[in-house]
């Protein structure tokens, strides 16, 4: 008997006896009282039980190897589990003692394994490493709930349930400011006990977009970038294991649908996919455009979040009725006008007023939308109306400006406070006030894709701002943001207009690049930012050569165990190589800014601070 010594105590409850057959059916899952037994017990005790067992066992070595093979072969055993288990344990039987350990751990993952039940039957969960909190499936990318004046929708929620339910695959369209996000947000929210897991993923098309989300849905894998192809088929294959008990988000593809080379696979997924998007999608997918508001219900009813109206006066619902047929029932321009009139800046008749008159040519300006051609520019304008309406100051301007480099996904509230040197919260509170900033759930801060790129055409960049902000945000460590956010904003300042901002010397301005990637660990954009150094190599100018060799050796020493090493190595030597980099002027004078001011040290001092030879 498996579970003797629980059998045996007198203190434990009485068996069920049906309970066998449930389990083999997967009509339940195994008692809590056993497994609360053993929990409080030493190890010894279940191992003994075990040990117990072996001498009824005829073919042993069969036996270990099946128990083995269960757990490795599980793929919803994380990698990391598996490897370490494979390196303490044999495949072959050698005795007794290892037979009984490997029949240990099999026993206790499916014990204190999770658990989900879809309608009457219960399945087994994503098994990982309880000791270490990142090595979760999505555990970096769980959904934020919709936000508090999120309101309506039910038809369209219902409608995209239909949809996910018969298709799987569902692009969500329509024009930025609509409520994408926010209606995909409260699906997740509304439907999240059919789905055993759920993640959520803003697109990025430069670092490696679908692959890149693929081989980080178990964020404990880190990896380099010639390391991404196997993790991302393991990855495919953890999440086809799910099958329809698992739904994807990917928030921001905004990209034709031939442009990433990795969605087939993932449209051949067994796991729901949800795709937001401003871009134009054929017949060929599942598509689901979502408009603006159905009913002038919805629109009074988002405008009373911000301001409370009495919808029995009749001149005020005529007031009201003449805002929504203004803005043709679109979300985003009725919470501009309803936050403004709650501010008491505005009344129903100057906001329709302001909108009536609107901006002209805002087709040439602010051309993204649905097929990346205007559809309409009216709710554009009707935006930028109220942008400019709403009088901002110089600090609001400066704020705005610099949340163009935070990530979709949001950033700490706190951090971005500390990189633009911001004195305390009341600015940013004020633009949340404004509905130019999200206030998310999650503590974070963010800008719509509207707001973005209303903000890159109106406001330039100050050079002596963008300078104290890159000190700032290089100064900056994980202990403070995730390196993931860190990393994102760091590849938002990357453009060449604006790291020059930062030090007028390109070649130094990739190296304070590679040294911040590499300090917060982000090993893609380490790799991506000393390919940057080696393009932009000169063997003449002696700081150029003094910095490259430091970064090359500290680049090697990180990933010298890499199974890819040699490859990453030569790479890097062709890349240097190529004479169509090393086309600078001898004899330039070093850098006197002053975050290389520690970099610039005499030829004399070369061998003696960073162990290098003259060569």
């Amino acid at each position: 008997m498996l579970f003797k010594s629980y059998f045996n105590d007198p203190t434990s409850p009485e068996y069920d006896r049906s309970e066998p057959s449930k389990l083999n059916k997967g009509t339940r899952t195994l008692s809590s009282n056993i497994t609360d037994f053993y929990v409080r017990k030493d190890k010894s005790v279940l191992l003994g039980d075990i040990k117990g067992m072996l001498k009824y066992i005829l073919d042993k070595p069969q036996l270990h190897v099946s128990f083995f093979d269960l757990i490795i072969n599980d793929p919803l055993i994380s990698k990391p589990y598996k490897k370490q288990f494979a390196l303490n344990h044999s495949r072959e039987y050698s005795d007794d003692e290892h037979l009984a350990e490997v029949f240990y751990i099999a026993v206790t993952i499916a014990a204190y394994r999770p658990y989900y039940k879809v309608d009457k039957y219960w399945y087994a969960d994503y098994y990982y490493d309880t000791n270490s909190n990142s090595d979760g499936l999505f555990s970096k990318a769980k959904p934020q709930a919709p936000p508090k004046y999120f309101i309506g929708r039910e038809k369209e929620l219902g409608e995209l349930h239909a949809l996910m339910q018969s298709d799987g695959k569902v692009f969500l369209t329509g024009v930025a400011g609509v409520g994408k996000s926010e209606l995909v947000r409260t699906y997740a929210q509304k439907y999240a006990s059919e789905y055993a897991h759920i993640g959520y993923y803003n697109y990025n098309e430069y670092r490696n977009g679908i692959a890149d989300i693929i081989a980080n849905v178990l964020p404990n894998m880190a990896f380099i970038r010639s390391d991404i192809e196997a993790l991302y088929e393991e990855s495919l294959e953890l999440l086809s294991a799910f099958g329809k008990n698992l739904l994807l988000i990917i928030d921001n593809y905004n990209v034709p649908a031939d442009r990433d080379s990795n969605l087939p696979d993932l449209l051949e997924l067994e796991c729901d996919v949800i795709f937001i998007s401003y871009s134009h999608y054929d017949d060929d997918f599942t598509v689901y455009d979502l408009t603006e508001f159905r009913t002038f219900r919805e629109s009074y009813d988002l405008i009373k979040q911000f301001y409370p109206f009495d919808e029995n006066d009749p001149d005020v619902k005529f007031k009201m009725h003449r805002l929504a047929l203004i803005t043709d029932k679109y979300p985003f321009s009725l919470e501009l006008c309803a936050r403004s009139m709650k501010r008491g800046t505005d009344t129903p008749d100057t906001c329709a007023d302001a909108l009536v008159g609107g901006i002209k040519n805002m087709k040439a300006r602010i051309p993204a939308n649905k097929d990346r051609k205007p559809k309409t520019d009216t709710h554009y304008r009707h935006i930028e109306s109220l942008f400019r309406k709403a009088d901002l100051t110089v600090t609001d301007k400066y704020v705005l400006s610099y949340m163009r480099f935070m990530p979709e996904s949001g950033v700490p509230k706190m951090l971005f406070q500390k990189l633009t040197r911001l004195i305390d919260f009341t600015e940013i509170d004020k633009l949340i006030d404004l509905g130019f900033i999200h206030d998310n759930s999650d503590g974070t801060i963010s800008i719509s894709s509207i707001v973005r790129k209303l903000v890159e055409a109106d406001y330039k960049i100050n050079p002596e701002e963008m300078l104290a902000f890159g000190e700032t945000l290089f100064s900056t460590d994980t202990s403070e943001a995730p390196k993931e956010v860190l990393a994102e904003i760091a590849d938002r300042i990357s453009p060449l207009k604006y790291l020059t901002m930062i030090e007028s010397d390109i070649f130094v301005a990739y190296h304070l690049l590679f040294q911040f990637y590499f300090k917060i660990g982000s090993n893609f954009s380490t790799d991506m930012a000393m390919s940057c150094l080696a393009m932009n190599y000169n063997k003449n100018i002696f700081k150029h050569r003094l910095l490259y060799q430091a970064d090359k050796a500290q680049f090697f020493e990180r990933f010298k165990d890499s199974e890819n090493f040699d490859l990453i190595k030569q790479t890097l030597e062709n890349t240097e190589t190529n004479p169509r980099w090393h086309a600078h002027e001898d004899g330039e004078e070093p850098p006197s800014d002053p975050l290389v001011k520690s970099f610039i040290v005499s030829e004399e001092d070369d061998a003696e601070i960073f162990g290098l030879n003259d060569e």
